[in-house]
């Protein structure tokens, strides 16, 4: 078991985010484990992030622009000072012993049970999956809370949504891939640690709340862009040897975006990952993707089936 008295750094991208972290910030401070340091990093937002860092002791590294989660993350990791880094979203509430109940958790990266903020009996996301389609799944994302999300278990995917990181697991995988920007650099950085082995865990009792989507908003069209074009960089770096199947995901998609009025940006994300597609560089990370494939129909049987998975199995 870890010692919870290791020291651990707090690394927090934000972008426009000062309410959230006028929230966010005095829980951290008043967590029943203490942080060595908080670090935020900051896009230029101009809002006065800089005022809310200084009243709650946090260090702030302004990047000049917004450059996306990845190179966020990675730039306050560099500079963080102890080897467990947490990474947390800026629109989250953490429950007083978030830190204490990870940081006895001995495993390369370590999550609890995020709650939505506005609907606190559902999940907001646990741990993470991905289809052969390039399609992830958060778990329970939607799911009314219960027995089944209460069970500590061994993961290979996991949101940095707020996560706790050991700093051997950065170096080995080489860090977030900035080239993803924002969205889907964590299942990336996941499946490059297991193809090396790595594996977490889920930590239930470690609890925290998410508004979600808070800077951009659902469906926002950038996001859409985007998470396109990053569903098919997965699949380049990570091998696709059922196409049949990524059509079928890519299209259900396709289709989702478009009821949302976002169908250009679909398309946009989807020319511009097509332009950057290389050879599947780790083309055995093809057999881990159709046993995480597998976990998703267990799960979704076990808890119920959304209706894109519903179609995707049917179609697939």
């Amino acid at each position: 078991m870890v010692s919870p008295e290791e020291k651990i750094s707090v690394v927090i991208p934000t972008w426009r985010g000062r309410s959230h972290l006028e929230a966010l910030l005095p829980g951290i401070a008043t967590q029943s484990l203490r942080p060595l340091e908080v670090l935020i990093v900051d896009g230029n937002s101009a809002d006065g992030t800089e005022e809310v860092a200084a009243q709650n002791g946090a260090r702030l590294i302004n990047l000049g622009q917004n450059l996306g989660f990845a190179v966020a993350v990675n730039r306050g990791i560099n500079e963080a000072k102890a080897d467990r880094i947490a990474v947390l979203n800026n629109d989250l509430r953490l429950a007083p012993n978030w830190l204490e109940k990870l940081a006895v958790v001995d495993a390369p990266f370590a999550v609890g049970k995020v709650l939505d903020w506005e609907r606190p009996d559902y999940v907001d996301a646990t741990w993470d999956l991905l289809s052969q389609s390039g399609i992830p799944m958060r778990v329970g994302h939607g799911k009314r809370d219960g027995a089944f999300w209460n069970q500590t278990r061994e993961i290979a995917l996991a949101p940095w949504t707020a996560i706790l990181l050991r700093r051997d697991y950065l170096q080995a995988t080489g860090g977030l891939d900035e080239k993803f920007e924002s969205y889907l650099e964590d299942i990336d950085i996941g499946m490059r640690g297991l193809k090396l082995g790595f594996r977490g865990r889920f930590e239930p009792g470690a609890v925290a709340w998410h508004r979600g989507s808070s800077t951009l908003g659902a469906w926002h069209p950038r996001q859409v862009r985007l998470s396109s074009r990053n569903q098919l960089r997965l699949l380049a770096k990570h091998g696709c040897t059922n196409w049949w199947k990524a059509i079928v995901g890519q299209g259900l998609w396709g289709v989702a975006a478009a009821r949302h009025g976002c169908f250009a940006d679909w398309l946009r994300g989807k020319w511009e990952g097509a332009r950057s597609f290389e050879a599947a560089a780790m083309k055995d990370n093809a057999v881990a993707v159709a046993d995480l494939e597998a976990e998703i129909f267990a799960v979704s049987s076990a808890t119920g089936m959304d209706r894109f998975w519903q179609l995707y199995w049917a179609l697939s």
